[in-house]
Formats: structure tokens, sequence, C-alpha cells
């Protein structure tokens, strides 16, 4: 028997209700590890090229990662990945709360879902069954409703991950939502689940694969937790106030917020989560302000980002609550304003809602962010996208009646709330428009509308600017899931782990603005981030000391596997992610950053006035340390036989309309 894993996965087709578990060779896990490497592998082979993402041939993967729910600290993420109706290409999006662990320990690595239903349906999968239930009744509900009904007909244990409203309306903003506000949202793969007329996953299970090395495992956990022993000390509160005084200062040299001490970042995200710096970001430039036009200098001034900012934000906190296996605890539950609980707001959902759209106000966030929760929504897509109707409101490219008698202007937060209910239900006019993201919204207004549209690959850029640290864009831009701060952990290269990885493969970590070397630095840290990804482990780990992560990996499977394996593996998984997207035709050269994002022109005030990107030079850095062929996305002939991708690659290639690129190349 397999250590550290099962060994099998789950494959369901909705169309002719049949459900099967398949074992899948060890070399299979070697070589991708679990989440969305595990994911690659299967859907690259089970998606046929040029399938409707919205169609039967589309397959969902759910899939925790190779250590989820193994008792590894911050061990609770989980992958959902498919054909994006969004970007047309790879998509994939990462979760935490409990789901994953309630999957895997159901006894599977992961679960593939193809075929459309009859008629909404609903998977139970506990450690002894797994079945389609009708969900008729379910349709309709939002997901904290679909939750608590699902509970109630399975039991209170269950872990639900689900749609609302917006994917069963086929919005290809819209996410898969668990544990009352959790939500996988990135690339649209909410409305896959639509389309297939799969209301949630429903899974019950508490076991875990039996470990290699108890013993070590045991240890090298326990060793990394004593970071997370200590309360934040009551002195904690006085760091922000003192960075906002220094925040003009800290502009004024144009200086970035990267990482920090250890026990600090961890007392930080303890007090305030991710809402711990939205102040200071704001104040040096890194996030979008006014739809990417602004400045913080001239437009969206320091004391309004505090309303949005640590103090503020946690003054309605009732209690903490912390993902599966996870020490920080860096979530809450709030008192809403209207009454109620929810989930206080993270920084990408408040900066969507805040500088974004130049709204200042923290309970019109709070409002938009239990919208998207409930309806299921992706805050960052739908954040962008509210900001493209008020600058088009603005320059009077909205048809008459388009958005009715909303006065879409800059910082109304009654306008701000009601489109954004509008864009959850889909609602005849601009909502509508809207909820498909700002690419297509863009196509069917003046034709200058692409030009202030916020997205890379059609996907909704996030709430970091690549002119504060190009890395950022890079990942933006070469990750084959495009438009994703997640793919280079939001440009902050410089925690130990990723340092060291870039030794191994002799680099240093490049100066900010060397474009160059940047290229070739995200070359070397996504790869690994991939992995890390694949393992189910949450990324925030990464800025709170160093993590032993290869030695649970090790103690889990008892593998012999170093560094440069792993660094292996990530590229392994990156490269078919390339090669999906070359197989359905998506070339590198058609993903371009918006002008705005470039530089171009270049803003004339505040810490990123004159700044450009240089792009051209990335893209040929990334291209040439990964392998991939900058005009095709195929791997290289070198780089498929290094990463021993040839089989594969060569079982699917009569699928494509496209060839290898590189074959025989030197």
């Amino acid at each position: 028997m397999p250590k550290g894993y099962w060994g099998k996965v789950l494959f369901v087709n909705l169309s002719t209700g049949t459900i099967e578990a398949k074992a899948l060779p060890d070399e299979v896990y070697r070589q991708y590890l679990g989440g969305y490497g595990l994911g690659v592998r299967v859907l690259y082979e089970h998606i046929p090229a040029g399938s409707d993402p919205l169609g039967p041939d589309n397959m969902l993967g759910f899939l925790p990662g190779l250590l989820t729910g193994s008792g590894a600290p911050f061990s609770g993420r989980f992958m959902v990945a498919a054909k994006s109706p969004l970007t047309g290409g790879w998509g994939d999006a990462n979760g935490g709360g409990k789901f994953g662990p309630a999957l895997r320990g159901a006894g599977y690595d992961g679960l593939f879902v193809r075929g459309v239903a009859q008629e909404p349906v609903y998977l139970y999968v506990d450690s002894e069954r797994a079945e389609l239930r009708h969900a008729s009744e379910f349709w309709g509900l939002d997901t904290l409703a679909t939750e608590e009904a699902i509970r109630q007909a399975t039991s209170k244990d269950v872990h639900v991950a689900c749609i609302g409203p917006a994917g069963e309306k086929l919005s290809l903003i819209s996410g898969i939502v668990n544990d009352g506000g959790r939500i996988a949202a990135r690339c649209g793969l909410g409305a896959v689940m639509g389309s297939k007329k799969l209301k949630a996953v429903a899974a019950r299970g508490k076991r875990s694969p039996p470990l290699a090395d108890k013993a070590i495992f045991a240890e090298s956990t326990k060793g990394y937790r004593q970071l997370f022993r200590r309360k934040p000390p009551a002195w904690m509160p006085i760091v922000p106030k003192l960075l906002h005084l220094l925040a003009p200062l800290l502009r004024r040299f144009r200086l970035r917020l990267s990482g920090g001490p250890a026990q600090m970042v961890i007392d930080n995200y303890r007090l305030y989560g991710t809402a711990a710096g939205t102040a200071l970001l704001v104040a040096l430039g890194d996030t979008p302000i006014r739809n990417w036009a602004g400045s913080s200098l001239r437009d969206y001034p320091l004391a309004w980002a505090e309303n949005l900012s640590d103090e503020a934000v946690i003054q309605d906190n009732i209690r903490p609550y912390a993902c599966h296996s996870c020490p920080l605890a860096c979530g809450a539950v709030i008192r809403l304003p209207g009454g109620g609980t929810g989930h206080r707001p993270e920084y990408e959902t408040l900066a969507a809602f805040g500088p974004t759209v130049m709204n200042a106000d923290l309970n019109t966030v709070v409002a938009c962010n239990e919208i998207c929760n409930l309806s299921g929504l992706d805050t960052i897509s739908t954040g962008v996208a509210v900001a493209f109707g008020m600058e088009c409101y603005e320059r009077g490219w909205l048809p008459p009646k388009l958005a009715d008698e909303l006065e879409l202007r800059w910082g109304n937060g009654e306008a701000i709330i009601e489109l954004t209910k509008r864009i959850a239900t889909r609602q005849p006019g601009l909502g509508e428009w809207l909820a498909d993201g700002v690419m297509r919204a863009a196509k069917r207004l003046d034709p200058k509308a692409h030009e202030v549209a916020m997205h890379t690959g059609g996907q909704e850029l996030p709430m970091h600017r690549s002119l504060y640290e190009p890395s950022v864009g890079a990942g933006y831009l070469f990750d084959p899931a495009p438009g994703r701060h997640t793919s280079t952990l939001s440009g902050v290269l410089v925690d130990p782990s990723l340092v060291r990885y870039l030794k191994l493969a002799g680099r240093q970590p490049a100066a900010r603005h060397d474009s160059a070397a940047k290229g070739a630095e995200v070359a070397t840290t996504m790869p690994v981030l991939r992995a890390f990804d694949a393992l189910g482990l949450c990324q925030f780990s990464l800025l709170m000391g160093d993590p032993p992560f290869l030695t649970w990996l090790r103690a889990a499977t008892g593998w012999d596997i170093d560094e440069m394996g792993l660094l292996r593996t990530g590229k392994r998984i990156q490269a078919l992610r390339h090669a999906f997207n070359a197989r359905e035709g998506i070339t590198p050269e058609q993903i371009t950053l918006p002008a705005r994002e470039r530089g171009q022109p270049p803003l004339d005030a505040g810490p990123l006035a004159g700044v450009t990107l240089n792009t051209a030079a990335m893209s040929k850095g990334y291209f040439e340390t990964m392998g991939i062929n900058p005009a095709t996305g195929w791997p290289l002939a070198e780089t498929a036989r290094v990463l021993e991708l040839e089989a594969v690659l060569r079982r699917c290639r009569q699928e494509s309309s496209t060839a290898i690129s590189g074959e025989g190349e030197e």
C-alpha cells in the first residue's frame, strides 16, 4: 500500500450517472504530487482539445494536495481545475477551509467530473459510498443556504463545496464556495459546475493516508508549530500606526513592503488577517486606484485607506477561525452592519471594492463581500467589473438605459452595492454584461472600452500592481492561468524557501526593475510554488519562517526526493499547463497586460510616477529559462525530454492542430 496518499481517484460521469474509483500508478504521484499537479496530468489526457468549457466534454477536478489532511501545518488547501470558460485555457482555483481534508478523508486523492446531468444533482462522498443525489430543491439557493440544506439532508459533519445563483446562471466570474464563504474563486469554474447542473459536492471523510515515517513527520511539524505558540503582544497594534506615519517617507523613496521578521508577520496576520497592510500598500502604490488610472498621492489619501485597513477592519470581529491544520487563524467571523454574521473581507476584496472604485466606506465593502460569497462570485473580478462600469459611465460609453437609473459615480456606495447585486443575479442590462467579465463587456461597448478593461487573457487583474513589483506582472502574463497574484506569491520572492531554490538554480534574487532577470527569476520560483500548491499547503506559510515542507513530503511518502527533484516536479507541472494552453491554440503572444498596467502612458504622480514595464525582456527571460517556445507555448523538445513529458505530449498530439514545437532543435 502506498504511503502518504491513497493511490486512487474518483471519476463521475453526470451524463450516464456512473461513478468509478480508479487506481493511479505510483509514478504519477512521484511525477506530479497531488492537487493540480495530479489534475493537469489527468485533465490533459481526458479533456479533448477544443472542448466547449461549458459542454459535457470538459472535466472538472476537485483536488486535495498530497499533504492535505495529513496534519502538517497549513495543509488544508485544495484545488479545483478545468478548462476555463473565462480564458479558454487552463483554469484552476485554490480553496481553503475544511472541504479538501474531508474529501481526501473519504479515501480519494481527487475527484473528476464530466458530462451534464439531466436535472440538478449533488455528489455525496464518504469512506463507504459515493452517490449522486437529487438537488432540484436546492437549485436557486445561495451558498450558505445550500450548505445548511445539504447538512440537514446528510450529516452535521459533512463539508460542502457548492455554487450559488451566479454559477447556476453561468456567470464566467463565478466560483465554488465552501465553509460558508471560503471560495475557489478564479477562472470562472463556478460556471463549469453550473453547466453540469452539479449544485454541490458533499464530503464526509475523517481518515488520512498512512505515513511512511510517523516519528519524523511528528517531530518536524511540531518544530515548525513552535513559531505560532505565542499570542500577539499588547503593543502590536502600534506597528500599523507607526507604518502609517512613515508611509509618506516610504512612498517618497519608493520602498516596497515585502515580508519581514517571521514573528511580526505571524502577529500581524493573527490580528488583522490579510487586511494588515491595506493602507500601506495603497500608500506605496501596490493597490490599483480608480481602475488603475489613479494615484494614492493625488486621488486616494492615506486617511481613506485607513478606513479599510488593520484596526478599522477588525472592529466588528466576533471570533477568529482557521482552515484545517492551520496554526495561524487569519480569518474571522464578523457582525454585519444590518445584523447577522459573515466573513471579514480579505485584502483583495477590500482593494477591489475600495480604492479600485474610489470607495472608502468599509460597510460598502462588507456588503459587496456578502453578496459575492452568497451568490458565489469572485470578488476580484466583480470589483474590477464595477470599476470598469464606472469608468464607462464617466466617459459616456454606456448605452441609454443599460444601467437604468444607476449613477455610477466613483465612490458611490449605493451604486457599487446595487451593481454588484445585478452582476450576481445577471439582471438584464449592465449586470448581465458584466457577469461574464470585462473583456466580453468591452466588446459590446465603445471600441475604446477595451483600453479600460483591466484583464489579462480574459481574467480580471488582482489587486497588486506590476509597476510596484514587476514579478507579479510576470505571473499575470506568463502563468498558464493568467491574471493571478498567487502565481508569484504576490511578487514576494525573497522568503528563505524561494531564495534557496534560486541559489540551487544558480541565481540570486533579481533587482526590482531588472526586467530580464525578473523573467528568469520567476521561471524558477513559479515552478517551486506550483509544486508547493500541489502539496496542498497554504502559501502564507512561506512568509512565516522556513516551513520544512520537503521533510514533510519525505516523511509522508518515504520518497528520496531532494530540492532539485522538487524543482523539476514543479517545472513538469508548469510545462504541462503551458502545453494545455498551446493545445487550445492559446499562444503566449496573445496574452498581454493592459497599457495602464505596463505604465503606458506612465503615471504622472505618486510612487509609480514614470515607471514602465519591459514585458518583452521579462518574456525572453522567462521562456528561455523555462524551455518553452514563446511563439507557441509548447515545451521545447529538450524540455519535454528532461521533464519526462514526451510520452504524455505525444499521446495527445493528434487532438491538436499544432505540433510540439522544438523537436529537433538544439
